[in-house]
Parts: structure tokens; sequence; C-alpha cells
């Protein structure tokens, strides 16, 4: 009698409670899923941003085959805990006779997420200050040419690459003062060919192109006048198939630069 009951009971249940118990069900199987999900590491590429590579969480060294050598610091600005992806050659291997430094202080052991002969990426520490960034391989150093800027909520000091079309950007600042001159540098890493800048009216660009294993650098250096409202300093055009990122910034030695990173790169 109570099975026929049930039956009947279920029977005559309408289809928006049947949905409503399904969902309910739904959840409850999903929940232990969801923790599970969130609690693994899933991390299979560089959370840093230009360049991003399968990351092999590896100890393992490879004897250099000459000096250390530093291309690349990806991105050339970040907060406490972002990852820092430093590009190279001839970078060995996590060991006691290896090192990375910021500004002179050791990144900690606890710090580094991934070492192999040719990058190292390591998350910032939160007592980094901004300085140059540099790597210690069996006594010999190499140190990146760039400023790596440590910033956080105050840092107002901006630049950003703001899509026009699919092959045109604008490239702008605010709160940058430049009138000694602002260096920046604008990296195709990904496709061949050149790209072309065409300066905004009121300010004076000089460029020069340098070549990286990592791509062709188009080093800009700008002067305008400060401004806290967005100031557009070029028109970047590229070729189809090419993607740009800017890729270094500095305006002096107490000014910390910061790119949106939705507008890093187009």
């Amino acid at each position: 009698m109570n099975i026929r009951r049930l039956m009947l009971w279920f029977y005559h249940l309408s289809w928006k409670k049947l949905l409503g118990f399904s969902t309910l069900a739904l959840v409850i199987a999903i929940i232990p899923l969801a923790l599970q999900s969130a609690n693994s590491p899933t991390r299979t590429r560089s959370e840093a941003a230009l360049i991003t590579k399968p990351q092999p969480v590896s100890s393992e060294f490879v004897t250099p085959k000459g000096p250390p050598e530093v291309y690349l610091v990806d991105h050339f600005f970040g907060k406490a805990s972002d990852a820092v992806l430093v590009h190279g050659a001839n970078l060995g291997g996590l060991s006691g006779n290896t090192s990375v430094s910021l500004s002179g202080q050791i990144i900690p052991q606890d710090n580094l997420v991934s070492w192999t002969a040719d990058y190292i990426e390591f998350k910032l520490p939160e007592n980094a200050q901004s300085g140059k960034v540099s790597v210690n391989i069996l006594g010999q150093t190499a140190q990146w040419p760039g400023t790596f800027w440590v910033t956080d909520k105050d840092t107002v000091a901006e630049l950003k690459l703001e899509k026009v079309n699919d092959l045109q950007a604008r490239l702008s600042a605010r709160n940058i003062n430049a009138e000694s001159g602002l260096l920046i540098w604008l990296l195709i890493f990904q496709g061949d060919g050149s790209i072309e800048i065409q300066p905004a009216g009121g300010v004076t660009l000089a460029s020069q192109v340098k070549s990286l294993p990592l791509g062709r650098v188009y080093e800009v250096e700008a002067k305008f006048s400060a401004s806290r409202d967005w100031t557009t300093l070029a028109t970047i055009t590229k070729k189809d198939g090419q993607s740009v990122g800017i890729a270094r910034a500095e305006a002096g030695a107490n000014q910390p630069i910061k790119v949106h990173p939705l507008y890093v790169s187009f």
C-alpha cells in the first residue's frame, strides 16, 4: 500500500515540482566537485601575461652553455603575489648556487613557482621594492636593463594600448611626468614584420628597433606634458597575425608605472 501511495503521489506531481527536485539534486551533487576543483592545483601555464608557456615546475638543473642572459621581465610591473616571468638563457635551474633577485633582495624559495634553463617564474613577495631584476647562476650574474615596478592601489602613473580596430590601437598615458622623456618597449611577441607608430599631435617620438630572441622590440622615447586625463601618445598599426604589447616603461627612478591587464597588448 505504501508503495502504491508513493507512486500515485509521484504521478500527480507537476512538471515544475519535478524540475525543482532535479535542480536541487544536481546542486547537491555539484558542490563537492566544485570544492575539490577549487582546492586542486590546476594551473598549467604562467599567470604572467605577454608570453605564456607551459610551466613544468621542476628543480632539474641544466648545465649552462654560457653566461646567463635576461631578455625580458613579464610583466614589468605588479603587486604583491602577482606572477612574474623572467625570460632568458643559460638560467640553469633551482639549486643552492642559483638565485633571482629584485632590487638586490633574493626572492625566497617559497615564492618560486618554476625554474628552467630559459625562464623563471616567481610570485612577488609582500615586502618587494621596485628595482632591477637579476639572476646569479653559479657565480655569474645577469640583469634586465629595465626597471620592475612594484605597484599598489595608490599607483596613478598608467599606460594603455586601447584597441581601435583589429589592426590598430592607441597608446595612451596619464599621470606620467614625461618632460624629460618616457621610455617604452613595444614588443612584437607574435608574428613577423614591422609595425607603424604614428605620433599624436603635441607628442615628440623617437624610436629604434632591437631584436630579442622573443621578438622584435620598438624602443620608443616620448616627450609630452603630464596630465591627469588620458593623453594619446601614438597610434600603433600592426599587420595581420601580429600581437604587440607594452613590455617596459620608465619615466624616472621614482615613478612606478602600471598597465591595466586588459590594455597591455592587442
